[in-house]
């Protein structure tokens, strides 16, 4: 009787341990196995996340069948140490629960762009911010016009369209106030604030010689010349939304401060975000007899003139058009 009694039990325990070691050879497979996950998303774990969530996240992206199975695995290799991080990931097309898990445990979050173009005025800064679906929130201040420098921002999820902003004002703030204290004296602005409004519309102008386009309107500013620049005609109208032709002769006539055919001196603020060129040339300006300028995106470089009627001999030319047409 007894030596049954052991017989059943010795055959108990094999079959207890082969079903034990079967159990984890088969969550060994699941673990490693290649799973049905596409990566035409990226994943995200966010700050909320606990074990719950990033189980369901695993089964919903379809990386594990099962979200207690992936929840198992999860607190195992917590223990072990390995620990999903906050972040936003990439992963490989099948990827197994094993590798996904690791990925992310890495903090290796994907790196994100945010691009700021030269002269991008504010309202279109703002337009990019609210299309770009990597960042999150609302913009809860809005920037003033010249306040961002043009740049590239890098960012990892999560960023919010605010902290760009702030990102970019800092920078602007932190270029200008450094440069500022090394301008030429040949800069007779006032204070930084003109410095970028003039500098924006030379943004707006040319992509080149922005020290000989800041010297020309410096001298227009020193004798008390109209500053007569097309870009500020647009801003009046448009506020810096796209507008794909030269503003017509009617147009340059409007009454608004933003229009320098009609009001002296700069306009009441910048018209556009200008880059470091632009700033720079109008801090260190070209010294020159300029005063009229003329120039399109065709031309290698602007042609400059001491008086109106060498200017109006500079159009015609490139026109290719009797002196007689041009007003």
């Amino acid at each position: 009787m007894s030596a049954a009694r052991g017989s059943r039990e010795c055959i108990k325990t094999v079959a207890f341990l082969l079903a034990f070691f079967a159990v984890i050879g088969y969550g060994f497979f699941l673990t490693f196995k290649e799973s049905s996950f596409s990566s035409q998303d990226y994943v995200v774990i966010a700050p909320i996340d606990d074990v719950n969530r990033i189980s369901n996240t695993l089964v919903e992206r379809h990386i594990c069948d099962n979200a207690s199975f992936a929840k198992f695995v999860l607190k195992i290799l917590t223990f072990g140490g390995i620990i999903v991080k906050v972040g936003e990931y990439e992963l490989p097309d099948n990827v197994s629960v094993w590798d996904a898990i690791h990925i992310m445990a890495t903090g290796k979050s994907v790196l994100h762009k945010f691009c700021i173009p030269e002269g991008f005025p504010v309202v279109r800064v703002l337009r990019k911010l609210r299309e770009n679906k990597f960042l999150q929130g609302d913009i809860t201040k809005i920037p003033e016009e010249g306040s961002l420098m043009p740049d590239t921002y890098c960012f990892t999820y999560p960023m919010t369209r605010q902290k760009i902003i702030d990102m970019a004002q800092a920078s602007m703030k932190q270029f200008l106030d450094k440069e500022w204290q090394k301008r030429s004296p040949l800069c007779t602005l006032k204070n930084p604030q003109e410095v970028l409004t003039l500098a924006s519309i030379i943004e707006k102008e040319t992509n080149i010689m922005h020290d000989a386009v800041a010297g020309m309107y410096l001298n227009r500013l020193r004798i008390d010349m109209k500053l007569q620049a097309c870009p500020t005609v647009i801003y009046a109208m448009v506020r810096g939304e796209k507008f794909a032709r030269e503003p017509t002769y009617k147009e340059v006539k409007i009454d608004n401060p933003y229009n320098t055919f009609v009001y002296k001196g700069l306009p009441p603020t910048p018209i556009s975000n200008p880059g470091r060129k632009a700033i720079l040339g109008v801090l260190h300006p070209k010294e020159s007899p300029w005063l009229f300028m003329y120039y399109d995106k065709s031309m290698s470089k602007p042609a400059f003139a001491k008086d109106y009627a060498e200017h109006r001999k500079n159009i015609a030319r490139i026109r290719q058009i009797p002196l007689s047409k041009i007003r």
